[in-house]
């Protein structure tokens, strides 16, 4: 048998949830009930695959067996490069530095590489939008364009990122989503940053989120056991109760940090 396994080490915007300088009644709600408090959205595909790095801070899981580190886009709550010297520090000890990739989108890795040390086995891997690459993880990626600061050179372009065509990890985008080619995706991780706020553009609001989530069904990407879970959540978002209720109409969740998520296929 083979399958996915995604582990969500944060599930928050670039501010988490709640916004330490913030006592609104959605940050109120989040301080005061245990197991709330969302990091910057990053999640860890079968113990191997590391997309973006803002929630590694407070994973309280190991990441020694990830062998490519995927960003999605430079800025730093995504882009955060200090793990990456973290990781040195770590292998260090261990007397030996196992080889790694990190791949994404140039500006995003031009921000990191002076993080890492001269010779060591790292290797970079630019990416852009219609890119199909394996990676050293092993996993399949295809790259697609996100709606995200699409014209501004140091941010990306940002990019979502189709894995092995069971998952699609699709935060810090818009609602001009760009048209999937395959069946339904196992698990589908949705942005629904600015939540009951006005709408940047650059990101969705609840009623962009459910008009996306009602397009990717029509397109075939999410299907009868697709599960849908927004992410890069902040406190333009309602009290979590009212947020279930809310995804709920339309099929989708929004898991704790620290969730996993499995599928499994004979």
């Amino acid at each position: 048998m083979s399958g996915v396994e995604i582990r969500l080490l944060g599930t928050g915007s670039a501010d988490g949830w709640p916004n330490p300088w913030c006592v609104c009644r959605s940050c109120v709600w989040a301080r005061e009930t245990p197991g709330a408090e969302r990091a910057q959205t990053s999640v860890l595909v079968d113990g191997t695959l590391l997309i973006d790095t803002g929630g590694v801070r407070r994973a309280g899981v190991p990441l020694h067996g990830v062998r490519t580190v995927l960003f999605t886009h430079a800025h730093p709550d995504h882009a955060d490069p200090q793990p990456l010297l973290w990781r040195q520090y770590a292998e260090a000890r261990r007397g030996a530095e196992a080889p790694l990739e990190v791949a994404g989108p140039p500006a995003a890795l031009d921000l990191c590489r002076d993080w890492v040390a001269p010779g060591s086995p790292v290797t970079w891997t630019p990416l852009l939008a219609g890119d199909r690459v394996r990676l050293a993880s092993g996993h399949r990626v295809r790259a697609l364009a996100a709606d995200h600061w699409r014209d501004d050179p140091y941010v990306g372009p940002a990019l979502l990122y189709a894995v092995d065509d069971r998952l699609l990890a699709a935060w810090d985008t818009g609602p001009r989503l760009p048209a999937v080619e395959h069946p339904a995706y196992d698990f589908v991780l949705l942005d629904c940053n600015d939540g009951t706020r006005p709408g940047t553009g650059q990101h969705h609001d609840l009623a962009s989120f459910a008009r996306t989530v009602a397009a990717l069904r029509e397109r075939g990407a999410i299907g009868g056991r697709t599960r849908v879970v927004a992410v890069a959540l902040g406190c333009g978002n309602p009290p979590g109760p009212e947020l279930d209720a809310i995804l709920g109409e339309v099929g989708a969740t929004a898991p704790f940090d620290g969730t996993v998520l499995t599928s499994w296929e004979g």
